[in-house]
């Protein structure tokens, strides 16, 4: 994200002119923009001139009150409706507008109130080191996923898929063959579309020995091209076993020790651990492991709380009270001492957080029946 300017100070109203540049951005707005900002940006509009049978489609500098959201990350789309707030020559005020924010043009964006979490939010995607944190490539004979995996999302960037022949008895050549071509498109796929200088590390998983087979074909074409840039990323891949070539095989590959020592600095990464950690200590039932919003709150008001497991939805809350009871919780948390993790729900991490309501603790002690009022009222 690029920060153009700003004039507001935590907790007060005040204004912001980012500019998105890619779809992490787009993902970045959709938690920080909410119903009754005001945004004002260059967009088209449809203007129907007296005496004309037909409109003509304008540029045109609007305000508009946001009353409705919507993000699509597969088609990095950003839509917002809402209504104008300032009158123009062309458009008077009140009038309902759709718009999308792209990556063309800045905008300015004012809140009535900078909390905490919108202060941090625009903090960290305005810090160029919290982009793309790791590539990814999960495959399987014939089928591979070729992914990005930033703080926020995994952004599925390839899939690619070739039938195989299966093996003959006593003849091997035409699938031996296919199988080669599928692993020779597959590495020069990765080294095009994984620019491995912003990427802190590449997770290479499949069933067999499929990944590593493809780490050797993706130095043989570095050596072959004599590409001295992708051999200086050598120490950045790491090869691993998964169950299965498909998406839901990255969750099992994070859990993997090996990958967790090359990987432990990495925001996606410290999340699996976390949220491992949480549901273990759940199964065992040994009372430092709660989920659900009463629950919570009373572990963070004795000061119990080791860690909040949170999710990203929580704080796009519409109503306003609800998303400042969960900003007061978080700050209450960090002020006596524990962690806030917050999940994003575009990771399947955070769908899990979900699952489960949404806000979860793990405590730095044992803390037993805080669900007993609720089941005595029940």
């Amino acid at each position: 994200m690029k920060l153009i300017s700003h004039n507001f100070e935590k907790d007060t109203s005040g204004s912001v002119t980012l500019k998105a540049e890619d779809k992490e951005d787009l993902f970045t707005l959709y938690n920080l923009i909410q119903k009754r900002d005001e945004i004002r940006l260059k967009t088209f509009r449809n203007i129907k001139k007296e005496g004309k049978s037909k409109a003509d489609k304008k540029l045109l500098t609007l305000t508009v009150s946001v009353e409705d959201m919507d993000f699509i990350p597969e088609d990095e789309n950003m839509r917002i409706k809402g209504k104008t707030t300032t009158p123009t020559e062309d458009v008077p005020v009140d009038s309902y507008h759709s718009f999308e924010i792209d990556y063309q043009y800045p905008f300015t964006l004012k809140k009535d109130s900078w909390d905490a979490v919108s202060v941090e939010v625009l903090q960290t995607a305005c810090n160029t080191d919290n982009k793309a944190e790791m590539g990814a490539v999960v495959l399987q004979e014939g089928v591979a996923h070729i992914c990005l995996i930033t703080q926020n999302m995994t952004m599925l960037k390839t899939k690619i898929e070739k039938p195989i022949p299966k093996k003959k008895r006593g003849d091997s050549k035409d699938h031996d063959k296919s199988l080669d071509k599928f692993i020779t498109l597959t590495a020069e796929t990765v080294i095009r579309d994984l620019n491995l200088d912003n990427l802190k590390a590449v997770v290479l998983a499949s069933p067999g020995f499929l990944a590593r087979n493809l780490y050797d074909k993706i130095f043989q074409i570095a050596t072959s091209q004599n590409d001295k840039v992708l051999h200086s990323h050598k120490a950045k891949f790491v090869v691993t076993h998964s169950s299965t070539g498909y998406l839901q095989g990255l969750e099992e590959v994070l859990k993997n020790e090996e990958v967790q020592k090359k990987l432990s600095d990495t925001k996606f990464a410290k999340d699996v651990l976390i949220l491992d950690e949480f549901f273990k200590r759940l199964n065992d039932d040994d009372c430092t492991a709660w989920y659900g919003p009463q629950e919570c709150k009373k572990a963070v008001e004795m000061g119990a709380v080791k860690n909040l497991l949170i999710t990203d939805s929580l704080f796009r809350s519409d109503d306003i009270s609800k998303r400042q009871q969960y900003i007061e919780l978080s700050d209450l948390v960090r002020s006596t001492g524990g962690d806030v993790n917050v999940f994003s729900s575009l990771h399947e991490s955070g769908k899990q957080v979900d699952q489960v309501t949404g806000v979860a603790v793990i405590l730095k002690y044992p803390v037993p029946d805080l669900d007993e009022e609720e089941e005595e009222e029940q």
